[in-house]
């Protein structure tokens, strides 16, 4: 059966969905890794293809790769992601993955964002705006059915926002910004060493 394979990498664990060319669940998946030993991100992403490959006993007709930063133009690769996931920068997921096809890669939040559209929250709108949650903060918007990228695929990207000219910088050097004010990453900072995650928090609330 010909099945479509969905890759989402985050700030410390690989999930993945295959699919149905029509969007039917065939298969979800999560997997681990320290982001503090390079490139092992890459190593789970890779492991994660085969074991799906293995059980669905046949390659994926196509694999896309969503992971934060800013996509090249060209959708191989990640151009820009300042002070996270060492080596994903320049890594050519089709040549890594060794895949016979094209690696289509996206910025996390243009791809949720997508996904909304295809099967999710945002069937059969045109004008959306997506805020994305998680060890950052990011965005995405589209208009007119059309998503917004910009000349350089930060349109849409909303973690930068500055919402206080003095707060301290955040990976981007941004001043005080909604990814720094609410994001994972600045929970121990923000908190004072209180909490290491935003879940603590609130559990403590």
């Amino acid at each position: 059966m010909s099945y479509l394979l969905g890759i989402d990498l985050g700030g410390s664990s690989v999930k993945a969905v295959a699919v149905t060319p029509v969007g039917e669940t065939l298969g979800r998946f999560n997997e681990s890794f320290d982001p503090d030993q390079r490139l092992h991100f890459a190593e789970t992403v890779r492991d994660l293809v085969q074991r799906v490959t293995s059980e669905q006993k046949q390659p994926p007709d196509r694999i896309g790769l969503s992971a934060p930063g800013l996509a090249a133009r060209d959708g191989r690769l990640i151009a820009f992601m300042p002070g996270r996931l060492e080596g994903l920068v320049g890594l050519d997921w089709t040549d890594y993955l060794k895949a016979e096809k094209p690696v289509t890669v996206l910025n996390d939040a243009h791809a949720a964002l997508l996904g909304e559209v295809w099967l999710g929250a945002a069937k059969g709108f045109t004008n959306v705006i997506m805020l994305t949650l998680g060890t950052g903060v990011g965005g995405a918007a589209m208009v007119d059915g059309r998503l917004l990228r910009g000349h350089s695929g930060k349109a849409g990207h909303l973690g930068p926002v500055s919402l206080d000219l003095h707060g301290p910088p955040d990976v981007c050097a941004m001043p005080g910004s909604l990814e720094f004010q609410i994001g994972n990453y600045s929970i121990g900072e923000r908190s004072g060493g209180r909490f290491a995650t935003t879940h603590e928090l609130i559990a403590a609330y």
